[in-house]
């Protein structure tokens, strides 16, 4: 039976994608989240959409890590980096170069590069 809730594509990685996302800002676990499925679901047109939320977040200057209080919180803004960290050496969705970009905070070049890889495909008409 087909889960439409939390189908596969969120599901079928190295971690389930909401455990990242859950801990980033809105606009940048959308980017992720299209991102993690976009070979599984819509193609280019979801890498197109996460670029477009990054640029919001970028234009709009709103932070990458969700707000997080409490005794826990510099455990919790650790693990954004190692779970993209994962993304990145299993290159998933064929996109390490952009998870290498975002887990270091180089968000300008993970706007390069996911600009690159959306013209490529494009290109090869994927």
């Amino acid at each position: 039976m087909t889960d439409n809730i939390n189908p596969s594509h969120y599901k079928d990685g190295p971690f389930e994608c909401i455990e990242l996302s859950r801990l980033l800002s809105s606009d940048w676990g959308q980017a992720v989240q299209y991102c993690f499925r976009w070979q599984h679901k819509n193609g280019v047109e979801d890498l197109k959409k996460a670029l477009w939320f990054i640029n919001d977040a970028l234009d709009h200057n709103v932070p990458f890590l969700a707000a997080h209080c409490g005794q826990n919180a510099d455990i919790i803004e650790a693990r954004p980096i190692r779970l993209l960290g994962i993304l990145e050496a299993e290159n998933w969705a064929d996109l390490e170069p952009f998870w290498n970009e975002i887990k270091w905070g180089c968000y300008k070049k993970a706007v390069k590069v996911l600009t690159e890889k959306i013209n490529e495909i494009e290109k090869d008409g994927e």
